[in-house]
C-alpha cells in the first residue's frame, strides 16, 4: 500500500512472472477494527471528530437494487442542520453507453485465440455452463478477452439484457436532502467520480492472470444473481456490516484490481479524506456518504483522518 500508483501499474502490466494482484486492488485488505456492526436502527455510522465538529459518515455499498427498504430516520435526523452533505466518488453509469459498450465493445476486447482456449479448464467449465443458462453457444464469446466477457456475464441475464446495480441508495439520499422534511437543509458537495464504461474498457490492455481473475469475477456475479445483490443491500440496511464486506464483490474486484482504476479509487479515497477535512474546519455537524471498503480499507479514507489525528468512532461505540 505503500507504493506509488506508477510502481502499482509498472507491476500489472510489465511482469513477466506471476502478478500479485492484491498489491493493486486498493480496496482489497479492511481494517478489522473498523469493521463493526450498526447499533442505531438502519445502517451503520461512523463519526470523525475534532474538539467543535463531528461528521457522521454513513459507508454504502457499492451495488444495491433499486428499490430497496431502509430506515431513514437517523439519516434525517443527522443530515437536518448540518453544514455540508459530502457525497463520495460514485461510478458515472449512463445506460445508454452501458448498452453501447455491451452490445459494441467487442472492439477493444478482439483476441487473436479462440478465448476458452486460453483459460484454465475450470474457469472455461464455469463461462460454458453461465452460456447455456443464457442460451447462448458455447463458443458465443470465443473472439473477445476474457475481462469482456466477465463484464458481459456479470451484467446479463438469462435473456441477455443488461442490469447494472449501481446508485439506488445515494439517489435517494439526495432526494432525502433536498426534500421539504429537513428543516435545515445541507449544501451538497459531490467529488468526482468515474465512468464504469471507460474503466470497462480500460481492461482490453489488461494481462492475462488480471483477464482470468475479471472473468471469475464476472462469473461470480453471476452465479450469486440479483438474489445475492439483494441479499448484501438488505444486510447492510439492517447494519450488518461484517456480512456485507464478506459478501463476493463480483466485477468490482476486477475492476479494483486495474492499475488506472485502483488509481481512480485512491484518488477518490483523497478526495474524500480532503472534504471531511475542510468539514471539520466549521463548528458543528456535518455527513459524509462513502463507498464501504473505501472507507474501511487499509490506507482508507477513515485510516487517513486518524493519521492526521481526528478521532474516529466506529459504530458500536
Amino acid at each position: 500500500m505503500l507504493c506509488g500508483p506508477a510502481a502499482f501499474a509498472q507491476q500489472a502490466v510489465d511482469a513477466s512472472g506471476p502478478i500479485d494482484l492484491r498489491a493493486v486492488d486498493p480496496e482489497a485488505t479492511l481494517v478489522e477494527e473498523l469493521v463493526v456492526n450498526a447499533r442505531l436502527p438502519g445502517p451503520a455510522w461512523w463519526k470523525v471528530s475534532d474538539a467543535d465538529t463531528t461528521v457522521y459518515v454513513l459507508g454504502v455499498p457499492a451495488m444495491t437494487p433499486s428499490k430497496l427498504e431502509v430506515d431513514e430516520s437517523v439519516f434525517k435526523r443527522r443530515v437536518d442542520g448540518a453544514n455540508v452533505l459530502i457525497m463520495g466518488q460514485e461510478a458515472d453509469v449512463s445506460v445508454v453507453r452501458i448498452v453501447g459498450l455491451a452490445l459494441g465493445g467487442k472492439r477493444f476486447f478482439i483476441t487473436d485465440k479462440p478465448m476458452r482456449q486460453t483459460l484454465p479448464p475450470e474457469l472455461r467449465a464455469r463461462l460454458e455452463a453461465r452460456l447455456a443458462i443464457m442460451k447462448e453457444k458455447p463458443d458465443a464469446m470465443d473472439d473477445v478477452k476474457p475481462a469482456f466477457a466477465g463484464f458481459l456475464v456479470a451484467n446479463a441475464g438469462e435473456g441477455g439484457d443488461v442490469s447494472i446495480h449501481l446508485g439506488g441508495v445515494t439517489d435517494r439520499i439526495r432526494e432525502i436532502a433536498k426534500g421539504k422534511d429537513i428543516e435545515k437543509r445541507p449544501r451538497i458537495q459531490s467529488l468526482p467520480g468515474y465512468s464504469l464504461v471507460d474503466a470497462v474498457k480500460s481492461l482490453g490492455a489488461a494481462p492475462q492472470p488480471l483477464q482470468e481473475l475479471c472473468l471469475d469475477a464476472g462469473l461470480r456475479q453471476a452465479e450469486n444473481g440479483e438474489g445475492g445483490v439483494a441479499i448484501t443491500a438488505e444486510r447492510w440496511a439492517r447494519g450488518e456490516v461484517r456480512a456485507v464486506v464478506s459478501a463476493d464483490r463480483g466485477f468490482s474486484r476486477c475492476l479494483a484490481s486495474t492499475p488506472a482504476i485502483a488509481r481512480t479509487l485512491r484518488s477518490g479515497q483523497t478526495d474524500a479524506v480532503k472534504a471531511v477535512t475542510a468539514a471539520l474546519n466549521t463548528p458543528g455537524k456535518a455527513v459524509a456518504v462513502i463507498e464501504l471498503r473505501s472507507l474501511l480499507a487499509e490506507g482508507g479514507v477513515l485510516e487517513q483522518l486518524r493519521a492526521k489525528g481526528f478521532t474516529v468512532t466506529t459504530p458500536g461505540e
